[in-house]
């Protein structure tokens, strides 16, 4: 089964570098091959909002790991993998088809990390991780950021993207159900 977590290669990602889809809002511009005796560097994509809603409240849908397409705009469907919830089927809303694994959650310090099982994107070693911090009794912050190795160049223009299209529309959206 090609989604089958547990078949996966270890680097998610590696065989998936010839997609290499155009994001919304980007150009593809022609780059230089990397070479080997040149190391790549992580690329980091980064994220932060202060809410108006009580951080239990956030992390409550933060940590519904199966559950993003109920809170996130960009992502027209969100179901747990078929016998295990930790990894994530999403479907976005202009079909691009992932998976993602959960590998850490903490309720106590209200952090999860996740990665990438199988995706169209230029990039390998994906892993992401939200933080909801209390600020007072009715306010909370939230920090959503993820590192990788671009395929590519230095990775900034795809941590734009996700930094843009995915984490600012997703904290917007999660910081708005707070005023409905």
């Amino acid at each position: 089964m090609p989604n089958d977590p547990q078949r996966q290669n270890p680097q998610p990602g590696r065989d998936l570098q010839q997609a290499q889809p155009v994001l919304p809002g980007q150009r593809r511009e022609p780059q230089a091959p990397q070479h080997p005796q040149h190391p790549q560097r992580y690329a980091e994509a980064r994220a932060h909002r202060v809410m108006d809603r009580a951080a239990d409240a956030v992390w409550r849908e933060v940590r519904d790991f199966p559950a993003l397409a109920a809170w996130h705009p960009g992502i027209a469907s969100s179901t747990a993998h078929p016998g295990n919830p930790r990894v994530r089927d999403l479907v976005t809303t202009d079909g691009i088809r992932l998976t993602e694994a959960l590998h850490a959650v903490d309720d106590t310090l209200m952090t999860l990390e996740y990665g990438f099982v199988a995706h169209p994107f230029p990039l390998t070693d994906y892993r992401a991780r939200m933080e909801v911090r209390p600020e007072g009794d009715t306010r909370c912050s939230v920090t959503w950021t993820a590192t990788f190795r671009p395929a590519e160049g230095d990775g900034a223009a795809l941590a734009a993207q996700f930094e843009a299209g995915v984490f600012v529309v997703g904290l917007e959206a999660l910081a708005a159900r707070g005023r409905g």
